[in-house]
């Protein structure tokens, strides 16, 4: 994946990525157009949702805003369109929670990501470990790249987004806080107008120097829609969070391990709805718990690698490969796999599936050794 290396002001950050990354944006926002679409979603009204967000963004941290402004003018492109990007989350979630609620036979495919973290005492390395396949639209593949961000005021950060979208979903700071990201689906979802987005809470844990800071942008505020968040820190602390519109719930490892799919674990809320789109996630996280599990203590990446490379129950494994049955703009793929040592300061991450693709690393520092200890 194309690497940016950029700087502390967020205009000049966004007016690099959109010059670096103008096709791929102008891409992505044709796929989530159709996406939408075949969600029942017209353009028009997408178009004033896009209106709507990019005010509201403005309004909830205007240094993102600024940044997405820098997005529209590098790529030359309508700023409402740079919000329909940002809001997509909340846009695809809202879309997604109408068709579990309407579904008699799966028609739709939501993401599948299957994510996971280690704590110090799992690892050989003494590392604490976190990381994801990343599953999402099969258009998405290839219009994605890494950031690499240098600030003084706030930490610098190394992550992984979507071309056009501000927020790293995946990344980890120089104070050593890690981030991943996993969609879900409740009734919930779209129930509240407007509500801070995901991607915007997703850089905001990356702006902290701090645990606690990292965790407040996800249980200040309600939602829009439901999100997993799985949140780390190098020095050894792991808290997946069940974030649904007005409620959260809190996930710890168990035995130095934790695996989270799409659907809620923590039952007694909101319905979870993830799994009558797709029941896969029923089968995702046991079964990466247990293939990690057997190495309890000693887990090096390599074995990290080949059970999220796993394809039990192909194609919608745990490595994600194209459902036939599906209609084009729905197929889901494991667009990328990404391992994050969070003591290092280290991403490795696939640009595709990790059955056929290699890991690259992604230092915080260049300097720094790319095989770091999760890699010995």
């Amino acid at each position: 994946m194309p690497l940016l290396d950029l700087g502390p002001d967020p205009f000049e950050r966004g007016q690099t990525h959109g010059r670096a990354m103008t096709a791929a944006i102008r891409d992505n926002l044709e796929t989530y157009f159709r996406r939408f679409e075949a969600g029942g979603q017209d353009r028009a009204r997408v178009v004033a949702l896009g209106e709507e967000w990019t005010r509201f963004i403005e309004g909830a941290n205007p240094e993102y805003f600024e940044e997405m402004r820098g997005i529209a003018a590098g790529a030359e492109i309508a700023l409402r369109d740079i919000g329909i990007l940002n809001a997509r989350w909340e846009i695809a979630y809202s879309v997604m929670s109408k068709e579990a609620a309407a579904v008699t036979r799966p028609t739709a495919e939501p993401d599948g990501c299957t994510a996971f973290g280690l704590l110090p005492e799992a690892t050989k390395s003494g590392h604490t470990v976190i990381g994801q396949n990343w599953d999402w639209l099969q258009g998405v593949l290839g219009r994605t790249f890494v950031m690499r961000v240098r600030r003084t005021e706030k930490p610098s950060f190394v992550g992984f987004t979507e071309a056009g979208i501000v927020g790293c979903k995946i990344g980890v700071n120089e104070a050593g806080i890690g981030l991943c990201l996993n969609g879900m689906v409740t009734r919930e979802d779209g129930t509240n107008p407007f509500q801070k987005p995901i991607h915007v809470r997703a850089r905001e844990i990356l702006d902290a120097r701090t645990f606690d800071k990292a965790l407040l942008p996800v249980v200040q505020a309600d939602r829009v829609c439901s999100a997993n968040f799985l949140i780390g820190h190098g020095d050894g602390e792991i808290i997946d969070i069940e974030a649904t519109p007005n409620e959260a719930a809190y996930l710890y490892p168990v035995d130095g391990l934790i695996a989270h799919s799409n659907h809620l674990v923590s039952r007694g809320r909101a319905a979870s709805e993830f799994e009558r789109l797709g029941p896969h996630t029923l089968y995702r996280a046991p079964r990466l718990d247990r293939l990690l599990r057997r190495h309890l203590g000693r887990v090096e990446v390599a074995h990290i690698q080949a059970a999220l490379a796993d394809h039990f129950s192909a194609p919608n494994a745990i490595c994600r490969h194209p459902d036939p049955e599906l209609p084009e703009p729905k197929r889901v793929i494991t667009v990328t796999s990404v391992i994050l040592d969070l003591t290092a300061r280290t991403m490795l991450a696939t640009a595709g599936q990790p059955c056929s693709n290699p890991y690259v690393a992604y230092m915080l520092h260049p300097d720094a050794n790319p095989l770091a200890a999760v890699a010995e």
